[in-house]
């Protein structure tokens, strides 16, 4: 009985996120007013910074499938803003990125097409502001 019951905190403990860390599964959310044009690239990585240029690390960047906003897989960013995500197929997505638990600044929504042919190598830049009337966080390239 012992037992069961330290395996059950224990599980319990394993699935609640602790602060700083993304949740198990990271939520579509959509606060632009109008849709961002698409950024097409050859992969999926970059930097998260604030209105003022400063990195901002741990936050939750989820790539979810555009046409249902299934969640395709998801990363945090390093203690230097960065993010990347490994092998994604090519396709149309939508890249969310937003702070865990609190959203004192407003989650990205960003159009992304992924084409392994392209020859440029670009990197997103997510530009993370507080929430306002008229603008939200927005995503282009570096």
């Amino acid at each position: 009985m012992i037992r069961s019951i330290s395996t059950l905190i224990i599980l319990i403990l394993w699935c609640v996120a602790t602060p700083g860390e993304c949740p198990r599964r990271l939520s579509y959310v959509n606060r632009n007013q109008v849709d961002p044009n698409e950024i097409s690239l050859d992969r999926v990585a970059g930097q998260a910074v604030d209105s003022k240029g400063v990195v901002v690390p741990e936050i939750c960047i989820g790539l979810f499938a555009d046409k249902d906003h299934r969640l395709v897989a998801q990363v945090e960013t390093d203690s230097e803003g960065r993010f990347a995500f490994k092998e994604v197929p090519e396709g149309r997505y939508r890249l969310v990125a937003r702070v865990p638990e609190y959203d004192y600044l407003c989650p990205v929504n960003a159009r992304v097409r992924v084409k392994k042919a392209e020859t440029k190598k670009q990197s997103l830049l997510l530009h993370l502001v507080p929430p306002s009337i008229d603008q939200c966080s927005w995503a282009d390239v570096q």
